[in-house]
């Protein structure tokens, strides 16, 4: 059964690049920066498709939004059983240097579930290599600390570091971009309440950006993007996590700007194929609201 459904998750993941042919939209489709960062994606943390960018040079700029999500997705596994998470952030970005970081606090909705109030702590740097080349490498690097601050001595926080990898030219300049992470988890403390959660993940992507013309009126189109990635959890989140192809991921989202304020929708469905990290598949959904100064 597994089998079947890596073959069913590559089949798709085909689909996604045959469905959206660049002949077809050879006039409407969003380029790729090259010189932009790659795109790092919270999938797993409510904040489906944020992009970490440079920001101007010598300008320190704020961002504050909000996310309410129709499951907890982290990974994988659904973090509160098919329950909701309202999730505001905070995240500055310090001018051109490449660095910038974020909190976000996360809130169950629903009752009986205080204990499982969630913080993160982000910090991320951005960069490029081969910018003149067709290799142009795009990449993102984090480190996270997780924390449940409901739960005395920090006995369930944990850490995680990795990096994104991009390559917006690698197949032509049609919209298509595939990307990279690898990332690695640990509990926080020694006597921790989730021993045996360290571990590695690698999650193989592929996005498609795309616009549709005269969206909303006569000149005014409309970009989306389509998202897909497959997942290997090498022991990461849990102890009894298998060493295994664990999950697919397919998505869509789309940005609508008005002014300083981004509204991002978006839609996923998970394709489950380990027990160990989620024994049923998955079908979220979410918005973003988040206003730059």
């Amino acid at each position: 059964m597994k089998a079947v459904k890596l073959m069913i998750s590559g089949v798709l993941v085909l689909s996604l690049v045959g469905i959206c042919p660049a002949q077809e939209v050879e006039d409407t489709v969003q380029q790729v920066d090259p010189n932009a960062v790659p795109s790092v994606k919270y999938r797993w943390y409510g904040f489906e498709l944020l992009d970490i960018l440079r920001g101007l040079e010598g300008k320190v700029s704020v961002d504050v939004g909000a996310t309410i999500q129709s499951k907890n997705m982290w990974h994988g596994f659904d973090l509160y059983d098919d329950h909701g998470v309202f999730m505001p952030a905070v995240g500055v970005t310090l001018g051109d240097t490449g660095f910038s970081g974020k909190v976000m606090r996360g809130y169950p909705l629903s009752g009986g579930m205080e204990e499982s109030v969630q913080m993160l702590y982000a910090i991320f740097y951005t960069g490029a290599f081969l910018e003149d080349t067709p290799y142009v490498t795009n990449y993102t690097a984090n480190y996270f600390y997780y924390s449940l601050p409901r739960i005395s001595g920090a006995r369930s926080d944990s850490q995680e570091v990795g990096v994104t990898f991009a390559w917006p030219k690698l197949l032509g300049d049609n919209g298509l971009l595939p990307n990279y992470y690898i990332g690695r988890l640990w509990p926080s403390r020694s006597h921790s309440n989730i021993r045996g959660s360290e571990g590695f993940i690698h999650v193989f992507g592929l996005a498609y950006d795309f616009a549709v013309p005269d969206f909303w009126a006569a000149g005014k189109s409309q970009g989306f993007r389509l998202s897909s990635d497959i997942t290997y959890n090498d022991g990461f989140g849990a102890g009894s996590a298998e060493h295994d192809w664990s999950h697919a991921v397919l998505g869509a989202s789309s940005n609508v700007g008005i002014g300083n304020i981004t509204f991002t929708p978006y839609v996923n469905y998970q394709i489950s194929m380990d027990d160990s990290v989620n024994p049923e598949d998955e079908l979220w959904c979410g918005v973003n609201l988040t206003y730059r100064f």
